[in-house]
């Protein structure tokens, strides 16, 4: 009998579920172990930060926000697997390296599915309460999956999603389960089941933001309909959660004496996932170019580093003293919201609204004396090109510039080829090109032939 390895591995790895065999926890209760039994059992999974929070990185060096050309000896400090993703190589893992993004994901929707397949029938609940608990592990399963799509699988055409090799889709914790790929579509419609069937039972805002509420799926799901050119949708549920009314800071108040709220106390972040390592080089000139004199996000979150890297770098998570290290945030926050917002009033040509929606963020992100409201003029040349610029400068330093560079593909001259020169040799990366999909690491395929290798 084969067992599925990857699967395993992450789960005997965290040693989250207090398993030590791939089957017994299932069958009988283990000496010196605790069965999952009560709801409290589960509650507890959800309450584990290190369960859910942490999650990839390779996004961060992948997209156009990265310099075009890093010195060796700077980049030297990422290690090999983050030079290969760097260059879009046809590899990024070599021997027995694990791929941390695709463990984590998975182990992720492995916990959620834990949860899923036996909340329901815990011991000591109200049925609120295991409803509750249901719903937020829906919400992790859902980020999981989205991210594993926008990284492992082909980019999202509504006119060939049926016929486009999606992901494993893996919905009980099963271990003995077939990994061949369903379609992306099947993948996508599973996301949106599982979000619009966890809002009926969510708080509004969450307790701590590593726990899913449902403002946190709005945002979600405004993302998901983008990513699917779905932009009615889109809007709707942005309008859903900017009616939440969520929370976006002045940064002009941190330039005091007032300190940056830590992740967990950050307001902004709606659900807490960080990246799963830290990327510390060079930014685009392209892309510090786009900022203004005034904009605080340029002194507040990007560092002038005449060291190493002889350039830009991303600095927030360090600004705010997040406990991480250098590790960046990647999940759910309010600017989000805005900003998909503001695209869809783009890509329906309301000016009005998209420069409403750009002011409301701007106002708070410069300082009082340097800010000039927009106006119609300003963003009249191309309208959704001024969204995405200001999405490109909000969320320096995240994965959603390598989502929406895969996703802009399908927007004609909104993607522009990504050239860069590493070890005196130049790497393109087009909008037809297959490297805007990750490999699969070779040790998931050798033990999982049935899954297979995209396209190189």
């Amino acid at each position: 009998m084969k067992i599925k390895h990857i699967i395993l591995y992450s789960l005997i790895a965290s040693g989250t579920l207090f398993v030590s065999s791939c089957r017994k926890f299932v069958e009988v209760d283990q000496y010196d172990k605790r069965t999952l039994k009560t709801t409290d059992d589960y509650l507890y999974l959800l309450n584990n930060k290190s369960n859910f929070e942490s999650s990839y990185v390779l996004p961060l060096i992948t997209s156009d926000n990265i310099a075009p050309e890093v010195a060796l000896s700077a980049s030297s400090a990422w290690g090999e697997n983050y030079q290969r993703a760097y260059i879009w190589n046809a590899y990024f893992y070599v021997d027995n390296q694990q791929d941390v993004a695709w463990n984590n994901l998975y182990k992720q929707i492995y916990i959620a599915n834990e949860i899923l397949g036996g909340v329901m029938e815990s011991q000591n609940g109200t049925t609120a309460q295991k409803l509750a608990v249901a719903a937020e592990a829906r919400v992790h399963r859902a980020f999981a999956y989205y991210a594993l799509a926008n990284q492992y699988a082909p980019i999202y055409d509504p006119t060939k999603a049926e016929g486009q090799q999606g992901l494993p889709l893996l919905l009980t914790a099963d271990l003995f389960q077939n990994l061949s790929r369903v379609s992306l579509a099947r993948i996508y419609e599973q996301i949106i089941t599982d979000l619009s069937t966890a809002t009926e039972n969510l708080s509004n805002y969450p307790t701590f933001n590593y726990h899913p509420s449902k403002i946190a799926a709005y945002a979600l799901l405004s993302r998901v309909y983008l990513t699917m050119r779905n932009f009615e949708e889109s809007g709707r549920y942005a309008d859903l959660a900017l009616a939440l009314d969520p929370t976006v800071y002045n940064l002009e108040d941190y330039t005091k004496e007032v300190t940056f709220p830590r992740l967990i106390d950050d307001k902004e972040v709606l659900l807490s996932k960080v990246s799963a390592g830290y990327v510390l080089g060079p930014l685009n000139p392209e892309l510090i170019s786009l900022y203004r004199e005034g904009d605080l996000r340029l002194k507040l979150f990007i560092g002038n580093d005449a060291g190493t890297y002889k350039g830009y770098k991303y600095m927030k998570p360090v600004f705010n003293s997040s406990g991480y290290t250098n590790n960046s945030y990647v999940g759910l926050t309010s600017p989000e919201i805005l900003l998909n917002r503001a695209e869809v009033y783009a890509r329906q040509n309301n000016s009005a609204q998209v420069v409403a929606l750009l002011n409301l963020l701007r106002k708070k992100r410069f300082a009082a004396d340097k800010y000039v409201a927009l106006t119609a003029a300003d963003v009249s040349g191309d309208l959704l090109q001024s969204v995405i610029d200001e999405r490109r400068r909000e969320f320096v330093g995240t994965d959603l510039r390598w989502y929406d560079m895969r996703r802009l593909t399908l927007d004609g001259s909104y993607f522009k080829p990504v050239s860069r020169t590493f070890n005196g040799q130049t790497y393109t990366l087009t909008a037809s090109s297959p490297r805007l999909v990750y490999p699969i690491n070779q040790e998931v395929l050798t033990l999982n032939p049935e899954i297979g290798q995209n396209p190189r």
